[in-house]
């Protein structure tokens, strides 16, 4: 993938994605490396292009907590950048991911003599702030199978990328809770796991159930 692949940029000429270019490293990470760490200053524009990532803070016990999960085409962690703070969370590779490193304050300086490029980085942070309206959605929801119901449903197209583990985290139940509920609803006929991935077969009765 190159950075004309990348929707983000899909309104830039080809000058624009030339200069963008000079300013751009692509690197490889494995599963499990760490990104960056809470406290960590941001340098560089972050877009996945290959792969998964998650970021994650810890709660006063410890536990993890997921912030949320990335996806090719996105920017990770981008408001730190232009808020210019650090990093208030960590984010950790759930597989092999490939990234394009852009030198933000070059990258800044084009985009104000370029204002037409800002609207794509708009809607970027848009979708962050619906995130984590998602993970205050879910932890609001007494029910555990519910909780879990609910996000399966919502997450449907992108449940080949996490693990039984990866989704406790993101809706704060522990794996055995997970487990358990998820073998009940294989019993009801509404998911299966196929080499362990979790697939949806009804996912019209768990939208009713989580309702």
């Amino acid at each position: 993938m190159d950075l004309s692949d990348i929707d983000l940029f899909s309104g830039f000429d080809p000058d624009s994605l030339a200069f963008l270019s000079s300013i751009t490293r692509k690197r490889t990470y494995q599963k499990n490396n760490i990104l960056f760490y809470t406290g960590d200053a941001p340098e560089s524009l972050l877009i996945l292009a290959k792969g998964s990532v998650e970021v994650y803070k810890h709660d006063t016990e410890g536990n993890e907590i997921v912030m949320g999960t990335f996806y090719p085409q996105e920017l990770i962690a981008e408001m730190a950048l232009f808020e210019s703070i650090p990093y208030p969370a960590t984010a950790r590779c759930l597989s092999e991911v490939t990234l394009f490193e852009i030198e933000f304050d070059a990258f800044s300086r084009y985009l104000y003599g370029h204002t037409h490029l800002i609207l794509p980085i708009i809607h970027s942070l848009t979708r962050k702030i619906k995130q984590l309206e998602g993970v205050l959605r879910y932890t609001l929801i007494d029910d555990a199978s519910k909780r879990l119901a609910r996000f399966l449903v919502d997450h449907e197209h992108h449940l080949h990328h996490l693990t039984q583990r990866n989704i406790a985290q993101r809706i704060k139940l522990t794996p055995e809770s997970t487990s358990r509920i998820i073998r009940t609803f294989k019993e009801k006929g509404w998911v299966e796991v196929r080499q362990k991935k979790l697939y949806l077969l009804d996912p019209e009765a768990l939208q009713a159930f989580s309702e």
